[in-house]
């Protein structure tokens, strides 16, 4: 600084050495008032550099540079390229203009961006992020810079009760409990959103209705058809002998009740037989021998019936054999029950013992149905519910039954329990070891809040619903939905009052739309905090 000081001083006074050279390049030769040749051909020297890329070509005549104008008119020069080379760094910082608080700027006056929504300034200019220019902000989205007023009740309710109880006056519950109000500011979701009827409409916003009633939900599991256990039913042996014929030869072969099964050999059966036809020829003989006599005769007899029936025969049996003269060689054994041969141990000249089962016989006039139903849907299942199924190989026909077993144990891998239907198969169309899809229709409760499901927004931390109000007006409530029932309704336990109308379609919109106004109401509240506390609060609004 201390050199271009005394650079100036002398370009001032005409002591610097490219004057002196200039001067006598400007000397008129041999009295001539014109400017030599040379000094027309010769390139004026450059001036010094002050500032890098700052240079200073003077290109000046003879008549201008003689005497106080050449001087004058270095000097001029030199000036400009001293004040030129200062550096910025040396430049005193300016205060900037203080910044007015948003609140108390006009809405006309806020700018922001379309792109960048989160851009907003006082002034117009360029975006920060894009570079594309400002746009005014419509009044109607600076809303929150409204003093607070009084808290408004949406309405009031019953928290005890279950399903919640929801009055839009106060009063008390049925239960007999004082209502507790819920205010505006308790179940919004952020601002209200305003959009005019005509684009409401182009946007495709349907509307639904907050109802009550009961909440009703349909359980579909799968399951398979066994037999029922308590329809099977053992052929056992209680006395030794061999199977002389054999009637039931085949496997799943349909037996009806009192159809033959086998013809049995045993000698214990033939000395049972012998016993009962003499006690009844005994008694045939006597007569009028006494009533002393007869009794005792009928008391063997008795003791001879009692004996066959205690070896598996029934009382039809008995009599037919005690008729005959002598003992048959065999015994038929006949089907006690309707059903399917499921299983048999012997064949023809099979030797059994006593207590050796030979036949399973199943009746599939009642069959089970054995559904896995998740954990989750056990709540809502209990004995002798309804439940109607349909078969895979029973295309087109819908069986009916009722909850006769819920299992109390829930497998580990599949996290499910075995619900047991009872289902009644008199045509014999279903098989065990089938297919079936079971539909448990179950009443949640009697009577509680529905909406349609697409009307409640999921974002993970908190549920969202959309009211509409008059004019167009939109305002996000925060809602707590229970279970979900059929026709795609959801039980809501906080946050909506009956009758009120809510958004089903074009949410998602709505939604985006009062992201971007709750946006802006953090910025302006922000924006107005920072001015309250003083002037060192402040900032430039185009710095973010």
């Amino acid at each position: 600084m201390r050199h271009r000081r005394g650079l100036a001083h002398q370009l001032r006074h005409g002591s610097h050495p490219s004057m002196n050279r200039r001067a006598e390049i400007s000397r008129p030769v041999n009295g001539a008032e014109k400017i030599s040749e040379l000094s027309m051909m010769r390139p004026v020297q450059r001036a010094p550099d002050f500032s890098p890329g700052i240079h200073a070509r003077v290109r000046c005549g003879a008549p201008f540079l003689a005497g106080k104008a050449h001087r004058w008119c270095l000097f001029l020069l030199a000036t400009a390229v001293l004040c030129t080379a200062v550096p910025a760094s040396h430049a005193q910082p300016q205060p900037d203009p203080p910044v007015a608080p948003i609140s108390s700027v006009p809405p006309e006056s806020l700018w922001t961006c379309g792109m960048h929504p989160q851009v907003i300034r006082t002034e117009p200019g360029p975006c920060p992020i894009c570079g594309m220019s400002l746009t005014p902000l419509k009044s109607r989205e600076r809303g929150a810079t409204a003093p607070p007023t009084e808290r408004k009740v949406r309405y009031w309710w019953d928290p005890m009760m279950s399903p919640p109880y929801i009055s839009d006056r106060p009063g008390k519950s049925p239960m007999g409990m004082d209502l507790v109000p819920v205010y505006d500011d308790e179940v919004s979701a952020g601002p209200a959103v305003v959009i005019d009827p005509t684009m409401v409409q182009n946007m495709g916003v349907r509307i639904a209705t907050v109802t009550e009633g009961p909440l009703r939900t349909t359980i579909r599991a799968a399951g398979y058809l066994n037999e029922a256990q308590p329809n099977q039913r053992d052929i056992n042996l209680r006395v030794s002998g061999w199977i002389e014929h054999l009637y039931a030869d085949t496997e799943g072969m349909h037996l009806n009740e009192g159809a033959p099964l086998f013809d049995l050999y045993s000698p214990e059966l033939q000395l049972g037989i012998d016993e009962l036809i003499a006690a009844r020829r005994l008694r045939g003989t006597t007569g009028e021998s006494g009533e002393g006599r007869a009794s005792a005769v009928d008391t063997v007899y008795y003791a001879a019936e009692r004996k066959l029936q205690l070896y598996g025969l029934p009382q039809s049996e008995v009599d037919r054999l005690a008729r005959l003269q002598r003992a048959p060689a065999a015994v038929t054994f006949h089907s006690p029950v309707t059903g399917h041969l499921t299983e048999k141990t012997v064949v023809d000249g099979s030797a059994v013992m006593a207590g050796d089962r030979v036949m399973r016989i199943v009746d599939h006039g009642l069959l089970w149905l054995d559904a896995q139903v998740y954990e989750p849907q056990l709540p809502f299942i209990r004995l002798g519910q309804p439940v109607s199924a349909t078969v895979v190989g029973v295309p087109g026909q819908r069986f009916t039954g009722d909850v006769a077993f819920i299992h109390p144990h829930v497998e580990a891998m599949t996290r499910t329990a075995m619900v047991r239907i009872a289902v009644k198969n008199e045509s014999l169309a279903l098989r065990p070891g089938m297919y079936a899809t079971v539909d448990i229709t179950s009443e949640l409760t009697p009577r509680t809040l529905l909406v349609p499901r697409e009307a409640v927004i999921d974002t993970g931390t908190r549920q969202v619903a959309f009211v509409a109000l008059e004019h167009g007006h939109f305002d996000p409530r925060l809602v707590t939905v229970g279970s979900a029932g059929d026709d795609g309704l959801v039980q809501v336990l906080s946050g909506l009052a009956p009758g009120e109308r809510v958004v089903i379609s074009g949410q998602f919109l709505l939604d985006a739309e009062s992201r971007f106004r709750e946006a802006i109401q953090k910025f302006l509240a922000t924006k107005t905090l920072s001015h309250s506390t003083g002037p060192e609060a402040t900032h430039d609004p185009h710095h973010h």
